[in-house]
């Protein structure tokens, strides 16, 4: 055997190994959704993690008859008298009454009648961990405080009927054990997705010494709900972290160099995590060209900042009504007079309502999407649901219709989420988020204020008789 041919099967298995391992870095390298083949069943959130197969065929099954179907898909129409059949957490069927199967055992049925049956509606921008109550000193400084305030907060929610959340900054893991507590029905309450503690720079937004609600010196130790992170690799190790606790998404906050935006995207995307962030001015640029997913804010926004986001695909969740009413309320119990962000060195430019509503205006009109997030800081057992619906008006003021609006609330926040495949719109195999209103809200989208009866992951949260 010359040297030659004695080599050649060694070069082919040695290719082979090879071919092999680059399929299996790429295999773990590909978002999570891509990983997953049809009719493999996954988390219902953006991991996109392999479950075992489940048997529904026994799940409780609830129908909705006779009311108008609004089912959030683009281009609806309304449908009278229509029909939803759900089994467990999933819609089976739904649409026209002559053209829908209804089993022969019904465990749950709603006569909707005079009403609207739509989409579970979707706020982006929550955190459980936020204040409570005039006395600041209770219930500030520990996980299980957070947590308490997590719990009370998912009432709120379905009060309003919303079924999914996403929480964009939270102290440790509080966050994922609501979300645990959900989805193991300990309490009722949204699905969550949520992002982890912010991360940041040294110095920048959620890392400064002075409190934005006092303007007192705070504490120079670590703080539970931010992650500081210096430099492109540590960026990128913040990331890998926080994908470690199983996070759904990961929030940055400015200022940032390119180089450290570029690479916690670019990390986080690896593993099909998206990224949203709380940004300015140039940063915004930058966090959009770096492939950002969604920015929080409309922070000295410019029509320059807004092309750049158009550019890239960058969503917006503006939260307009927590800077509207910073201007013209101000928090009093948190120490915060009306007029603006004081004492608060990365928000040391001047609020400008009327320049907010005209931002979103000219993003909206670029074909940025926009997404509805109510980020409410202080003062949440008053100010909740109320301002969730402050939003909506406000997103109307800077010129989406009542349609526009409501596709925000519900279809473009799940595809926002990452999560158009499951949520968003009342369809055959979409998970099960409904409620029931009063009056249409495609007239007006204030007619959401009037709910009847939510139904989330399947399941009769709220009745008429919650809302007497």
């Amino acid at each position: 055997m010359t040297g030659q041919s004695f080599l050649e099967p060694r070069r082919t298995v040695a290719a082979i190994l090879v071919m092999l391992t680059a399929m299996l870095c790429l295999a773990v390298l590909l978002p999570a959704t891509a990983v997953a083949s049809d009719g493999l069943r996954t988390t219902d959130d953006p991991r996109r993690v392999p479950l075992p197969p489940r048997d529904d065929s026994d799940a409780p099954v609830t129908v909705i008859r006779g009311g108008t179907l609004l089912d959030g898909t683009e281009g609806m129409q309304p449908l009278a008298d229509a029909v939803v059949v759900m089994r467990g957490d999933t819609i089976v069927s739904a649409g026209a009454a002559n053209e829908v199967d209804v089993p022969t055992t019904i465990d749950y049925e709603i006569d909707a009648a005079g009403l609207y049956i739509i989409p579970g509606l979707i706020d982006l921008h929550v955190h459980f961990t936020q204040q409570y109550g005039d006395d600041f000193t209770r219930y500030t400084d520990s996980d299980a405080a957070a947590a308490i305030r997590g719990v009370i907060k998912t009432g709120q929610l379905l009060d309003a009927g919303i079924t999914a959340v996403r929480d964009v900054g939270t102290r440790n893991d509080v966050a994922k054990k609501v979300k645990e507590a959900v989805q193991r029905r300990l309490i009722d309450g949204p699905r969550v997705y949520w992002s982890g503690p912010i991360i940041a720079s040294r110095s920048g937004h959620a890392d400064e010494i002075t409190s934005t609600a006092t303007g007192r010196p705070r504490a120079d130790d670590r703080s539970h709900s931010v992650r500081v992170a210096t430099g492109p690799w540590d960026w990128r190790l913040a990331v890998r972290e926080q994908i470690r606790q199983h996070v759904d998404a990961i929030k940055i906050t400015a200022p940032f160099t390119r180089e450290e935006i570029a690479a916690a995207v670019d990390e986080a995307h690896m593993h099909g995590i998206p990224v949203t962030g709380d940004t300015f001015g140039r940063y915004t640029v930058w966090a959009a060209e770096a492939g950002i997913d969604s920015i929080e804010h409309p922070l000295d926004m410019s029509s320059d900042v807004i092309r750049a986001m158009a550019d890239n695909g960058t969503d917006f969740v503006p939260t307009l009504t927590a800077f509207y009413n910073v201007i013209e309320y101000g928090y009093p119990p948190a120490g915060i007079p009306a007029g603006g962000f004081f004492y608060t060195f990365s928000r040391r430019f001047e609020l400008d309502h009327e320049q907010h509503l005209e931002m979103v205006g000219l993003a909206h009109r670029s074909g940025v999407r926009i997404g509805v997030g109510s980020d409410i800081p202080f003062e949440n057992e008053w100010r909740y649901p109320e301002d969730y619906y402050t939003e909506l008006g406000l997103l109307r003021d800077a010129g989406l219709t009542d349609r526009d609006v409501f596709e925000s609330a519900t279809r473009i926040g799940a595809e926002i989420l990452k999560m158009a495949d499951r949520l968003g719109t009342v369809e055959t195999g979409k998970l099960a988020d409904l409620l029931i209103v009063a009056a249409n809200p495609l007239d007006d989208i204030q007619h959401l204020r009037e709910v009847r009866w939510v139904i989330a992951d399947g399941r009769v949260v709220r009745t008429p008789d919650d809302f007497r």
